[in-house]
């Protein structure tokens, strides 16, 4: 999923308005446009981890930004929620019938330290033997994406604005 925002917006009435040269305006835009990126990482994050009940490092570290500078005036948020572990979840324990995880029962599943990565996780058997497991892990793609969509709408070019106007005020000497 990826969301960009680009640098066009009304720059020769600003420059008159403001007196700006181009090379000020261009370099107040992008700031603005990076820090507004960031800005919508940062509300993403806390939503879905509010909502889904993951920790917020989780969900941050699959948030990517691609922030803008002069050759390339667009940032790009990238967001990889194919899914996230389990043992990623708020409070994780063990219980006769299975694995509570943020206040969702997961049945049939355990929590172990296997060899092979040395790291604890939540697994369920996939046979009724012994081996092989597999990972238990919580699809929020949907979720994501929903936000995502959200946020891009009038909250980021809100964001957008404000900061801009400070940073081209910042730039020009007005403040």
């Amino acid at each position: 999923m990826y969301q960009s925002f680009s640098v066009d917006s009304q720059i020769k009435r600003i420059i008159t308005d403001l007196n700006a040269l181009p090379e000020q305006v261009q370099q107040a835009s992008i700031f603005a446009l990076n820090r507004t990126a960031e800005w919508m990482k940062g509300q993403t994050a806390k939503e879905i981890s509010a909502e889904k009940r993951l920790k917020l490092k989780a969900v941050r570290d699959r948030i990517t930004l691609a922030k803008a500078n002069k050759r390339n005036p667009q940032a790009t948020l990238s967001c990889n929620f194919k899914s996230v572990y389990v043992k990623d979840l708020a409070n994780v324990r063990q219980t006769p019938v299975g694995v509570v995880a943020g206040g969702v029962m997961y049945p049939h599943a355990f929590i172990a330290t296997l060899k092979k990565g040395g790291k604890p996780g939540v697994y369920r058997r996939t046979t009724t033997k012994r081996f092989p497991v597999k990972s238990v892990t919580v699809s929020i793609f949907d979720d994501a994406s929903k936000i995502i969509g959200d946020l891009a709408g009038n909250e980021a070019q809100k964001v957008f604005e404000k900061r801009f106007f400070h940073e081209i005020k910042r730039i020009t000497g007005a403040i």
